[in-house]
């Protein structure tokens, strides 16, 4: 006959309790040791897109397609601001462990003057904290990214930029140009751009994020049909986590001023992988 001893039973809780953490360690570990990632891919904005799209300003969308400032069926589309930007946080790095997300977005534009002689002023995909919004006085070239009166304080401002600038300010290297810009409406890094805004051709925009190199890069074409090839038109290198948070908002701003264009997001994607 065999007998339960006080011994044998304080052996078995002790695999029953070594088992319960070993459970509790792996699930801890799934859960917060993992890779995080984001993807999506709007090939058109329809009606149940805009439940993943947040709009701020004069932002809009409209027959599957996003309009970030206003159209010229709207009346007067002078000084018109506008975001549009996913609705959920991204995480860039992880404060536990430091470490940097990669990330790769793709999107197609179309910028197209009202007037041939008279346009301005561009677009931009923007990063920042996820609590931001359009700033007053940001329209024209600040492209609602930066208030007049704070858009150099680099001290002040949270935020990193692509902008397809297509006029030129006091503080721009040209009129039509692609610049990187880091807490400042003014450039860190500019390429010219052959735009082809006064006809609306479609562009192609790729903008990814490497965190062993610590490069952004942009990779811009008129092309039909053009395939990522990992050339880029401008890079510059930034360690991310020394300006942004660790959870921003991913998106895209425009704005005009007293001269004027079509400021349209044909599609977007977007992939982040952070390894924690």
């Amino acid at each position: 006959m065999a007998f339960f001893t006080s011994a044998s039973y304080s052996n078995q809780t002790q695999k029953q309790t070594s088992l319960l953490i070993f459970i509790i360690f792996t699930l801890f570990h799934t859960l917060f040791y993992t890779a995080v990632s984001v993807s999506f891919n709007f090939s058109t904005f329809q009606p149940n897109s805009n439940n993943l799209i947040d709009f701020d300003g004069d932002a809009f969308s409209s027959n599957g397609v996003l309009l970030l400032t206003k159209n010229q069926l709207d009346g007067s589309i002078t000084f018109s601001v506008g975001r549009a930007s996913y609705d959920q946080p991204v995480r860039l790095w992880d404060r536990r462990t430091n470490k940097l997300t990669d990330f790769t977005t793709h999107f197609s534009f179309v910028m197209k003057a009202v007037d041939p002689s008279r346009f301005g002023d561009g677009l931009a995909f923007f990063i920042a904290p996820f609590d931001s919004s359009i700033p007053n006085n940001s329209a024209g070239g600040y492209l609602g990214l930066f208030s007049n009166e704070s858009a150099f304080n680099t001290k002040k401002n949270q935020l990193v930029a692509v902008e397809f600038d297509s006029f030129q300010n006091t503080w721009d290297p040209s009129s039509d140009h692609v610049g990187i810009n880091v807490n400042s409406i003014q450039s860190v890094a500019t390429v010219a751009w052959k735009s082809s805004i006064k006809n609306g051709s479609v562009a192609d925009a790729w903008i990814w994020y490497n965190s062993t190199t610590k490069s952004l890069s942009v990779f811009l074409t008129y092309a039909h049909n053009q395939t990522f090839s990992g050339n880029s038109s401008l890079s510059y290198a930034i360690d991310l986590r020394d300006v942004l948070p660790e959870f921003v908002r991913i998106g895209f701003s425009a704005a005009t001023g007293s001269w004027i264009e079509i400021h349209n997001i044909l599609s977007w994607s977007f992939n982040s992988n952070l390894l924690s």
